[in-house]
Parts: C-alpha cells; sequence; structure tokens
C-alpha cells in the first residue's frame, strides 16, 4: 500500500451548485435500530392485496409467525418504504466528472440485475441483453441496482448506483459485458449430432429388420449421452453455487434487503418436492446447497428469476424438450418462492417483469424473532407468517438452514488482506475507511465530493505493450462536510485520509494508495473555498484491461466518511487524449 502526503491543488470543478442541491433534499426519517444476533431470525414480508398492491400501515400485533410450527414472540418490528415526496433527477455531470451525490435517500431495498450465461444458451443471451437494457432505458432514477454476469465466475459490471443511465452504460460497455458461449450446456449442433448418430445406428440394413447396430449398442450410446448430460448438470450447478456464495460475499456491506433478479434459462434443482415433503435437490451436493442458502439468507437476498425463452411468435427455440423446460420452471419456483422472491416465466415483455419486481417489493414490513430452539445443527426450520384482518397474499423466506453464521468467514483475496494488514498495522486511519471500501458498494455520502478523471497525455507510440495506463485524479471536496479548526491567526487547519482502490472486473484488489491530506487555508483561501470545494490532485496508474476505480475520504476529527466508485471504462481513454494531445 502506498502512503504519502496528498499536496493540494486548484481544481477547476464548480461545486456550488452540487452542494446547494443537498442542503435541500430531505434527510430521510430516522429509523428503529436492529441488532440480529447469530440467533435471532430475520424475516422481510411482502403483503398484497388482491390486486397485487402493496398493504400499508400495519401494526406489529397483526403479524404471526411460527417456527418449526411453534409460535414465535416477535422482538423487531418495521414498517419499510416511504418514497420520496416528489420526483427527483440525478445531477448532470460534464464528461469524466463523477460524483457520490444522489438526491435519494437510503433505500430498504437494493437490486442485483444477474446475467447469466452459465445456465443460458447464447440464442436467449441476445434477448436477455435487449430486455435488461429497454427496461434501463425508461427507469426512474432511485431505484438503488447493480449489474454482475455469471459465468464459469462471477463478475462485477456495474456497483450500487441511484442512476439508470450510468447502469445503461456500464451495459452497452464492449469491455464490460458480451454474449458468451454456454460451454456447460449442450449446443444445437451437440444435440443434432447425437440424434442424427442414433439415428443412424437405428437404420435398417436388411430385410430382416437388422440394423446398423444392436440394440444393446445403441442403448448403452444413450446411457452414455444421458450421463454425461447429468455429469455436465452438476458440474454446472457447483459453479452456479459457488458464484451465489461469492454474490452473497459482496452483498455482506450492502444494508436492507436484496432482490436478485436472476436471468437464467436453467435454474439448478437446488429443492425438489417428494411426497409432499420439501427436500434438498441433489444429495451429492447438499453442503454446498446448505451453505448457499444460508448465506444468501443471511443477507436478507429473495431472488426473482426470470426466463429470457419467449412466448408464443417471441418464443426462442432451444434444445431441450419441454419435459426439462417443465422442469426448469419448477426449480426456478421452489428456489424463489423458498427465499421470498417468485419467479417469471412465459413473457415476452422481459422489462415491464423488471419493473414489476422493483416496484411491488419495494414495500415490505421487516420482523425478527428469536426461536426457542437455539441449536446450530445445519437442520431446515420452516417459518410460517400470517397477517389477521385480511385476505392478504405474503411473500416472505419459508424457512432457514440452523448454521452459525459466525462460521461464515469472507473470503477476501491477498489484495485486500494485504490492505487490511497494512492499515492496521500502521494503525492508519485508513481501517476506518476499509469498511466501505469494497468493490460495488453502495457509496457514502457523509462527505460530498466530485472526482475529475483526467487521462495523462502520453502518446501512444512511446508506450510499451503492458506499460499502465496513467489518470490525474482531481478532488473537490465539500467544505461544509470537512472540519477546518479556526485558528489563533485566522487561518483553518484540518486533516483528510484520501484512499484510492483500482479492482479488476472479478473484485480482486489490484492496488490500493492511501494519502493525507494536511490543510491549512488563510482566511481568504477559505473564504474561495465555500465555491469552490477543498481541491486535491492525486496520479493513479492501472495495467492494461477493464477496472474500477474506488475512492474514499475520511476526516480524521469528525469521523465522517465518503465513498465514491468509477468505472474507468466510462472514462476517456489514455489513447483518445494521447492523439489529441498529439495534434495539439
Amino acid at each position: 500500500m502506498k502512503r504519502s502526503v496528498l499536496i493540494g491543488a486548484i481544481v477547476a470543478l464548480s461545486v456550488g451548485s452540487l452542494w446547494g442541491q443537498s442542503e435541500n433534499s430531505q434527510a430521510p426519517d430516522a429509523q428503529p435500530t436492529l441488532r440480529v444476533t447469530t440467533r435471532d431470525v430475520l424475516v422481510d414480508v411482502i403483503v398484497t392485496d388482491h390486486s397485487g398492491k402493496p398493504v400499508t400501515g400495519l401494526s406489529r400485533d397483526r403479524f404471526a409467525v411460527t417456527d418449526q410450527r411453534k409460535s414465535q414472540s416477535i422482538t423487531f418490528f418495521e414498517e419499510n418504504g416511504k418514497r420520496p415526496a416528489q420526483a427527483m433527477q440525478m445531477p448532470k455531470l460534464p464528461p469524466d466528472v463523477f460524483s457520490n451525490f444522489s438526491p435519494f435517500p437510503q433505500p430498504p431495498v437494493v437490486n442485483v440485475l444477474l446475467l447469466d450465461s452459465l445456465n443460458t444458451a447464447m440464442t436467449l443471451q441476445m434477448n436477455m441483453h435487449y430486455q435488461v437494457k429497454k427496461f434501463l432505458e425508461h427507469a426512474k432514477p432511485g431505484s438503488r441496482s447493480a449489474i454482475f454476469t455469471m459465468g464459469r465466475s462471477l463478475r462485477l459490471i456495474q456497483g450500487f448506483t441511484d442512476d439508470p443511465a450510468m447502469l445503461e452504460a456500464a451495459l452497452e460497455n464492449k469491455k464490460n459485458i458480451e454474449v458468451e458461449p454456454a460451454t456447460m450446456m449442450k449446443s444445437q449442433a451437440e444435440q443434432k449430432a447425437q440424434n442424427g448418430l442414433v439415428e443412424l445406428m437405428n437404420q435398417s440394413v436388411d430385410s430382416h429388420g437388422g440394423t446398423a447396430a444392436s440394440p444393446g449398442m445403441v442403448g448403452a450410446l444413450q446411457t452414455f449421452f444421458d450421463e454425461s448430460d447429468s455429469s455436465q448438470s452438476s458440474d454446472r450447478m457447483i459453479i452456479t453455487l459457488a458464484n451465489l456464495r461469492r454474490l452473497a460475499e459482496f452483498l455482506r456491506g450492502v444494508p436492507g434487503r436484496k432482490n436478485i433478479i436472476w436471468f437464467a434459462q436453467k435454474v439448478p434443482a437446488v429443492f425438489n418436492v417428494e411426497g409432499g415433503m420439501l427436500q434438498l435437490g441433489n444429495p451429492a451436493v447438499d453442503d454446498e446447497i446448505r451453505q448457499t442458502l444460508a448465506d444468501l439468507a443471511n443477507e436478507r437476498a429473495a431472488i426473482y428469476t426470470i426466463s429470457p425463452r419467449g412466448v408464443g411468435s417471441g418464443f426462442i427455440e432451444t434444445v431441450d424438450d419441454p419435459k426439462d423446460r417443465d422442469s426448469d420452471q419448477l426449480n426456478a419456483e421452489l428456489l424463489a418462492e423458498q427465499s421470498g422472491g417468485r419467479a417469471f416465466a412465459s413473457t415476452n415483455a422481459i422489462s415491464d417483469v423488471i419493473e414489476e419486481i422493483t416496484s411491488n417489493s419495494s414495500h415490505f414490513y421487516t420482523l425478527s424473532y428469536t426461536p426457542e430452539n437455539k441449536k446450530m445443527d445445519g437442520s431446515w426450520h420452516k417459518i410460517e407468517v400470517n397477517v389477521a384482518g385480511g385476505n392478504y397474499k405474503l411473500s416472505y423466506r419459508r424457512g432457514y438452514f440452523a448454521i452459525d453464521s459466525g462460521r461464515h468467514g469472507r473470503n477476501r483475496n491477498i489484495g485486500e488482506e494485504r490492505a487490511r494488514e497494512d492499515a492496521v498495522s500502521a494503525r492508519s486511519s485508513s481501517a476506518a475507511l476499509l469498511p466501505f471500501m469494497g468493490l460495488g458498494m453502495p457509496q457514502t455520502e457523509e462527505i460530498l465530493y466530485k472526482v475529475r478523471i483526467v487521462p495523462s497525455p502520453v502518446a501512444e507510440k512511446s508506450r510499451k505493450k503492458n506499460e499502465s495506463c496513467r489518470y490525474g485524479v482531481d478532488f473537490a471536496v465539500d467544505s461544509n462536510d470537512v472540519n477546518l479548526k479556526p485558528e489563533a491567526n485566522g487561518n483553518r487547519r484540518g486533516s483528510l485520509v484520501v484512499s484510492m482502490m483500482i479492482y479488476d472486473r472479478y473484485g480482486n484488489l489490484v492496488s490500493h494508495q492511501e494519502h493525507l491530506a494536511a490543510l491549512n487555508f488563510k482566511p481568504d483561501a477559505y473564504a474561495a473555498l465555500q465555491g469552490s470545494g477543498v481541491a486535491l490532485h492525486a496520479d493513479i496508474a492501472t495495467p492494461k484491461g477493464n477496472y474500477w476505480l474506488r475512492t474514499g475520504i475520511y476526516d480524521e476529527s469528525t469521523r465522517k466518511v465518503g465513498t465514491l466508485e468509477i468505472p474507468l471504462a466510462e472514462v476517456t481513454p489514455a489513447e483518445s487524449a494521447a492523439a489529441s494531445h498529439e495534434d495539439h
């Protein structure tokens, strides 16, 4: 980790209008504090009427909850979902200028758009991307969302933001997303080749009904194909579970309920129903399923599955037969319902479905209880919630595995561990920033600031093949959020810790810089800050490729924090800047 003194610089960024908007914005109402221990169970409940509209204003005494059919005492209760009184828009910023200001309060629920290429044929992926883009084009600001893709690994496309335009730009960027071959799913060509081989073996070769191959040989070949398909399906399931656990780790630092809106052709058989009883779907990976579901439940994640197949004239043909499609839909319904979400299929209006999910899940009730049976033995506990006084429809997670969440350590990469160790060993103030510096986390607004990213004008011909891309980073920090103490001589003095972390698309920490900004302003300079903000400058370098810059500012005297994440793919490329420099 690099630690140095950050030198102040004059930055031509106008911040007066931005800070003015923040002063006029309404602060969210104070909410009750919820503290949940490893033995408490938390349940988010969506209550709707016969027309599907949210039911508001219900009191605690209307709710009853049972755990393993035993009545439980509700220890915490809260209604979530207040919306802003008036429509608001994100502030417009110049190119390559970014801000952590948002006019929207902290939402009770955030959305993850998960585009799955591991379990979705290529023919369906294009429709999936088109429908998500269509939704983002018409989405209103304020619904905090992030985008991930799932292949053999989990990839971040855009971290949490209230701005759908930023999500759309990330989705359109060729560096971020592409249609990927579904290498672990049988292609149409493979299916046709297998069918053709079986037909050749079954062809008649004489007038006595003889065939090119004996029935035993044909049966053995078909058994081989079936076993290969089953093995491929099991491998896909193991990778999918690992990706979902990685997603749960990412969501660990994000407050509130999370909607995972999962676009997939095939959802693994996590559950099945035998004899009217719910069971885990694959004995070979029961432990992985149990741990994955426990991790997602701990992060208050509800799963909403959306099939990109379409219907009628919009139906997209795939190699699987109708029985497989019915099985895929049942798998999706069981997983979604048990998590407190919902499964969607047989629709061409996927963008409308996304809108329905984000709007209908924005109002819910949160309750918690302490079960009498406190054994953490890994068993499944069935939850039932009822609401008195009406014929309501309830959506909530239907149970949990009794697994001690204290055993779930986050698997940080080596770069993150070294940054944490360096901060702690140096007794650095960056230790206070680290919990807010994870890739994709929502931005923090206790300290408001803007950042302008300026690519260094280095001629392309002078660049080595693997030379890093270099950028100047200009900060303009709202002086109202910085504690500048007056001194006897009229000067104002303070200090800020500025942290910059570079992440790759897989969430690995590539580099970490930390700077201490020692601030000392004479009276006339301090007066000028009110219109321009505290101006600071630093430089960063990244390897060639797709990277994200996570910035953080910490005031050591007030312990206030501000964070902002910038996708460097959205910054003017260094090559373009170099060409412009050469032209002039």
